[in-house]
């Protein structure tokens, strides 16, 4: 929607209505008022009285003006509905119910002889003939992988039969980094992720003053970093035409969520802050932008770690821990996805929804005991060019312990 013609130009707005799908995504939107409004989103001064400038009630109407002339030019025929009800500061997101079964055609089609249905029903045969044969064609090639490579039997359809057969929910969980907020501007640290980490680690005060931000800062959790987007679309694309998925973010995700679904996190425990307590002894972690190996095997590395610095904005390549949690009392299937870097993750996604490396990995995995485990931590390394995966494969694994366990 922010990218559509009725809100591409209009910045003011696309800020504004940013700011209330924020507050609603995380259930703070009834607490919105006019005030804060003015100060967190026009930056209006500390001093700003509402009852004396009307300007953010102006801009309320004109974005209940925009968005009804989104739907009625660029997606009339759209399954949802974004509002904003007058007297609130509050969206409202509903599903627009869809037209009756026996509502007319608005044209009469005039019905075929008992001839012409079956010529009609020969043709839909070869249309789906022809369509199943393209599909298959381009699935052979490497160029579709949903719905049939889920479909289809072998070590792809074990891997992810468990999340599309489940009654449980699946819910694609995001990481999401935390920011400090200066009234207008951001700033992120990547050795700040929580709130204690910025007042030791950021110059907050010094900050606050050059940017001259007439509010103090404070932690904002609005972005997710591009790998994890990458990946959550990945899935989506393969998972999706089989099961309902669920996309939340880690910071609104409740451990209720945890006991009743199955989950999928993308991104490391820096920005996902459930999985130190996964119920599993991990192996491997990742601690300050590498992946620690805690039990070394025989040819294994105590470290794996990409080979740029940490100011270089293009890696060449890097590593990711692929995680799998399955059969704990009170969890459902658990799969994180993990790299020190978002094209890591972005990466790991991709490996996990291809059909010839997932066998791959599924084999490896089975190959001491002809039956994979239930659960287990795999090291890939991936290759990219220009930030874009181009080649994954499999480093090492580990079988692990369910926590306290022997």
């Amino acid at each position: 929607m922010l990218a559509s013609d009725s809100f591409r130009s209009a910045e003011a707005l696309r800020r504004l209505l940013s700011y209330l799908a924020e507050a609603h995504l995380s259930g703070t939107d009834r607490q919105l008022k006019e005030y804060t409004i003015g100060r967190d989103v026009m930056g209006k001064p500390d001093n700003y009285d509402p009852r004396v400038d009307a300007s953010v009630r102006v801009q309320v109407g004109k974005l209940r003006q925009r968005l009804e002339r989104y739907y009625s030019t660029e997606a009339p025929g759209s399954p949802y509905l974004l509002t904003l009800p007058k007297g609130h500061f509050s969206l409202a997101f509903d599903e627009v119910a869809p037209p009756p079964l026996d509502e007319p055609a608005s044209l009469p089609i005039a019905a075929p002889s008992s001839g012409g249905w079956k010529w009609i029903a020969l043709g839909l045969a070869v249309l789906v003939l022809l369509l199943a044969g393209i599909l298959v064609a381009l699935w052979r090639n490497g160029r579709v992988v949903a719905p049939l490579a889920v479909a289809a039997p072998g070590e792809f359809h074990e891997f992810w039969q468990p999340f599309v057969d489940s009654r449980k929910p699946a819910i694609v969980v995001l990481g999401s980094p935390m920011f400090v907020r200066f009234n207008t501007h951001y700033f992120r640290s990547p050795w700040a992720n929580e709130w204690k980490d910025a007042e030791r680690e950021v110059p907050l005060a010094e900050l606050t003053a050059l940017l001259k931000s007439p509010t103090p800062p404070t932690p904002t959790y609005r972005w997710t970093p591009f790998g994890e987007a990458a990946a959550a679309f990945r899935l989506a694309v393969v998972l999706g035409p089989l099961k309902d998925l669920v996309l939340k973010r880690s910071t609104v995700l409740a451990w209720e969520d945890v006991r009743s679904s199955n989950l999928i996190f993308l991104g490391p425990a820096k920005f996902n802050r459930q999985l130190p307590d996964l119920p599993i002894d991990q192996d491997f972690v990742i601690e300050q932008g590498a992946i620690r190996n805690l039990k070394p095997r025989p040819g294994e590395a105590a470290r794996y770690q990409k080979p740029s610095a940490p100011d270089v904005e293009d890696i060449p390549e890097d590593y990711a821990v692929i995680t799998r949690v399955r059969g704990v009392t009170g969890w459902g299937e658990v799969l994180v996805l993990a790299s020190t870097s978002t094209e890591g993750t972005w990466a790991a996604a991709e490996y996990l929804t291809t059909p010839a490396a997932l066998e791959d990995m599924m084999k490896r995995l089975r190959a001491a005991t002809g039956s994979v485990p239930d659960n287990y931590q795999v090291v890939i390394k991936s290759r990219f060019k220009s930030q874009v995966p181009i080649h994954t494969g499999y480093v090492t694994h580990h079988e692990v312990r369910i926590r306290g366990g022997r």
